[in-house]
């Protein structure tokens, strides 16, 4: 049995379908041809009985028969008439007996004038009834109609004509040939449907196997419910077929079931008819939309097969989870820059050093170390002396690189003072603006460039100011430079910095504006209260 189980495992899903369709068919045809092989067995049976019952009540009543009691050899008178009957109708045998049950006539004429044989004569001969009969016989197991043969109210003998069951299971299974063949026709044709059932439902199943489906629905859920991203299903009444755990947390459904929601309405959690922006043509590729108290970025995706459409997909993910990763991407990339500068600086100053000594020109090597020394000690120090904030130091100096690889002559001015940051968000949006900012200035100038930073802390609030002598902004465009996506150049992918600098910078209850440089530029002035206000995380 074991060895049966596993070699029935190891077939394909679709043999397996093939295989218990034919067998379920298989099945219901040996019960549906039993069954009817029995029914028409035993109407084949009765008819026989009426049939044999009819022609005994017709003998019994028969003048001559009746007649033939008072001679003194009734056998005589009665075997040619009752050979005859049983002749034309095809009976096995007509018996005729007396009171006593000895027979006048017989289908074998040398057991006329014996005893007849059956002892089912007694409710003929006693009771006076017609009736119908299986016994077994001189002949074999016979159906018998019997009927009382009566002569002025008095049972005179007893009529019994009968038929061989072998003779009558014969015309059955002479009935039952075509039945049979119609049934064996059924059946080839259940098996060849169960093949193309087994074939179609592997089809469906885009011909996958049952443990394939379990596998490829079990990482389905794994990879839904890991994925950060929001993602909601609906079907082709809008109605929510799926839900992940992203998706609980953003709506604020955490710790609900998925009964509670399933095939629920999608109005029921967010207003937004997905199925109608899909049939309706409209494309949602990070949109904004606004689901339970955040605001998200949506793409969706229409589930469909040809014209039909079945549902829709969407995903989402909140904008301030985007938001900070820009973030982070923005302040490594200043990071990145400022290196790479350092670097390319460092590179040519070791050239030049290396070129010195191997002109033999030691002393001007000396002195070139001592110069750049000099410099570099003296921007250290007024660094250390007024930016006490190691992180912000460290972007002045990257920026000090930069800009001297850049040609540009970029100072922090007299007077700028800054305190360590004890707070993390300070210090990020510190970052973001110096960095971000401190970029487009060195986009934005061209002929003599010049960016100058002041930075102090002095009184309530922070104070950062950036100047350039770059073309500076047309008025027009002032409304619209934080606007996200909103840029005067046009580079690709630029646009992003001063919105992501006016988000942070506004949720720390700040504010950033914009005013005529001194350097005949822009001037940047962002002011961030020290206290009094309620940051989130940024």
């Amino acid at each position: 049995m074991q060895r049966f189980k596993k070699a029935y495992n190891r077939l394909r899903f679709q043999t397996k379908v093939m295989i218990l369709t034919s067998v379920l068919i298989f099945i219901i045809f040996i019960a549906l041809s039993v069954y009817i092989q029995s029914v028409i067995a035993q109407n084949i049976e009765d008819e026989v009985g009426q049939r044999a019952l009819a022609v005994s009540n017709t003998i019994a009543q028969s003048p001559e028969i009746i007649a033939a009691f008072d001679e003194d050899h009734p056998e005589q008178t009665i075997q040619p008439l009752t050979k005859a009957i049983q002749e034309e109708i095809g009976a096995e045998f007509i018996v005729v007996g007396n009171t006593n049950e000895v027979r006048y006539s017989h289908s074998h004429e040398d057991r006329i004038g014996k005893q007849m044989v059956g002892d089912d004569n007694e409710r003929a001969l006693f009771h006076g009834e017609s009736y119908a009969s299986k016994r077994e016989g001189s002949l074999g197991s016979s159906i018998r109609g019997k009927s009382p043969i009566i002569k002025d109210n008095e049972i005179i003998g007893v009529v019994s004509v009968g038929y061989l069951l072998d003779d009558v299971k014969e015309i059955a299974r002479e009935k039952n040939q075509p039945i049979l063949f119609l049934l064996i026709t059924f059946l080839g044709i259940g098996i060849l449907g169960s093949i193309f059932i087994a074939k179609h439902l592997k089809k469906l199943l885009f011909n996958m196997e049952p443990d394939e489906i379990a596998e490829s629905f079990l990482q389905k859920e794994a990879i839904l419910q890991s994925t950060k991203e929001g993602i909601i299903a609906v079907d082709d009444h809008n109605r929510i077929t799926l839900l992940n755990e992203s998706a609980k947390a953003i709506l604020q459904m955490e710790g609900s079931s998925d009964s509670e929601f399933i095939m629920q309405p999608l109005d029921s959690v967010a207003d937004i008819p997905l199925l109608q922006y899909v049939e309706q043509g409209q494309s949602m590729e990070d949109r904004e939309v606004i689901f339970g108290n955040d605001i998200v970025l949506m793409n969706t995706f229409a589930i469909k097969e040809g014209m039909q459409t079945y549902g829709v997909v969407a995903t989402f993910r909140r904008k301030t989870d985007l938001e900070k990763v820009t973030k982070e991407l923005s302040t490594i990339k200043q990071y990145t820059e400022g290196l790479r500068s350092q670097t390319h600086e460092f590179s040519n100053k070791i050239h030049t050093i290396l070129g010195l000594l191997e002109l033999g020109h030691h002393e001007e090597a000396i002195d070139f170390i001592r110069q750049d020394y000099d410099i570099q000690t003296s921007r250290h120090h007024t660094l250390i002396d007024t930016i006490a904030e190691p992180a912000v130091q460290g972007l002045l100096i990257a920026k000090y690189n930069q800009a001297n690889e850049k040609g540009i002559d970029f100072k922090l001015s007299e007077g700028s003072q800054l305190s360590k940051l004890t707070s993390i968000p300070y210090r990020d949006v510190i970052l973001k603006v110096l960095g971000n900012i401190i970029d487009n200035a060195f986009h934005a100038v061209k002929d003599n460039p010049t960016v100058t930073v002041f930075i102090t802390d002095i009184g309530q609030d922070i104070i950062i100011e950036i100047d350039d002598n770059g073309p500076g902004i047309d008025v027009k465009d002032e409304r619209h430079i934080f606007t996200y996506g909103f840029s005067t150049s046009d580079e690709e992918g630029r646009g992003t910095g001063l919105y992501l600098v006016k988000q942070a910078v506004t949720l720390l209850n700040g504010d950033v504006f914009i005013e005529a440089s001194e350097l005949k530029g822009t001037r940047f002035v962002i002011i961030i209260p020290k206290e009094g206000s309620s940051h989130g995380e940024i």
